[in-house]
């Protein structure tokens, strides 16, 4: 008998995964075609269209220029107006727009106008687009022109409020610069100066190093414009470097006038100021003196103060003027008596009434 050829050898738990492996298909690979490139003959040709033509940007319409000028001596709205190199009827239109509104004649010297102005674009001419000014803090004029070139007014009222603000500091040279520089209103200043007087010599008590403190209440519109100069309720004043100590507070008798009085509830007002006229200096003292005029040493029976001409001089009491005209060497001069057989004299002055009559403090 032939030999039978031996079986396969059963697949055992090793070998199986991997027969079974090798059976299975093989993965695909997918590849991306490559790009068939065209051909000459495949090519087409497009036509681009040309660049459009770069635009030009509008220019921006001219903007109004403002700006401001104040009335000088003699000048008037008119003539502010046509220093900007207004048309004569650009100029009176305004003006006769504003008058309704405007005293335009007792406007004040250096009274702020403020325009708005437009150039034109083909000859360089300005034109009037809006006004406006403030006659007082409290109003504000305000003149537009519309499209059809006529001019409106409108009037603002603003609201006020009253401050109080407190000034103090040391005396360096004078009370009038020094409390100025520390923020007192002049009118204010000057009142104060004025309740002190009957009690301090200014030209002469006063030293270096003294102090001032002096509360003011004051009226300012909404918008931060002062509308009055301010009314001082209360002040304090030492004199003689420290030596002396003065205060005066602001107060109103029922049936009798406002006006000041020291911190034991007495007036203020005494017989005779010791500081007759505001804001002054002292340019000659009572005493021997060399005559300016006669040039020879003589005594000088009086005080004279400096002041700019037109600054009022207040007596130094009350009382009645006798005498008032031209009296020699001293020139314009007025005699006040007053009680107690006293009398005060005021020469040198640059103008005086004629008229004799009561003469108040």
């Amino acid at each position: 008998m032939a030999p039978r050829d031996p079986l396969p050898p059963s697949p055992s738990a090793e070998t199986a995964p991997a027969e079974i492996a090798a059976a299975e298909p093989a993965p695909l690979a997918l590849q991306e075609a490559p790009a068939e490139t065209p051909s000459a003959d495949d090519t087409v040709v497009v036509d681009a269209p040309p660049p459009a033509a770069p635009t030009e940007p509008e220019p921006p319409a001219p903007s109004p220029v403002e700006t401001s000028a104040r009335l000088k001596k003699g000048g008037t709205v008119a003539s502010v107006l046509q220093q900007f190199g207004l048309a004569a009827d650009d100029v009176s239109n305004a003006v006769a727009a504003l008058k309704p509104h405007v005293r335009l004649n007792r406007l004040p010297v250096g009274q702020e106008i403020t325009v708005k102005l437009l150039l034109a674009e083909d000859d360089g001419k300005p034109s009037l687009v809006a006004l406006s000014i403030r006659p007082e803090p409290k109003r504000e004029i305000t003149l537009e022109r519309d499209k059809d070139g006529d001019f409106s007014v409108e009037e603002e009222i603003f609201d006020t409020v009253a401050r109080l603000q407190r000034a103090s500091g040391a005396v360096e040279g004078s009370v009038i610069v020094s409390a100025e520089a520390a923020g007192v209103p002049r009118p204010a200043l000057v009142e104060m100066l004025r309740a002190f007087s009957w009690d301090v010599n200014f030209q002469h008590d006063i030293k270096v190093g003294d102090r001032f403190d002096v509360l003011i209440e004051q009226d300012w519109t909404s918008d931060g414009w002062p509308v009055d100069a301010g009314r001082v309720l209360w002040a304090e004043l030492t004199t003689g470097g420290g030596e002396q100590s003065f205060s005066i507070y602001r107060f109103k008798p029922q049936d009798s006038e406002e006006f000041f009085y020291n911190g034991e509830g007495e007036s203020v007002v005494k017989a005779l100021l010791r500081t007759p006229l505001n804001m002054s200096r002292i340019s000659s003292r009572f005493g021997m003196r060399h005559h300016p005029v006669l040039r020879f040493t003589r005594l000088h029976a009086g005080v004279d103060f400096a002041a700019p001409p037109g600054t009022p001089i207040l007596a130094a009491g009350a009382g009645r003027v006798v005498e008032a005209g031209p009296n020699g060497g001293y020139g314009r001069w007025i005699k006040i008596s007053h009680s107690d057989g006293l009398a005060t004299s005021y020469a040198h002055l640059s103008r005086s009434r004629p008229a004799c009559g009561a003469a108040r403090a």
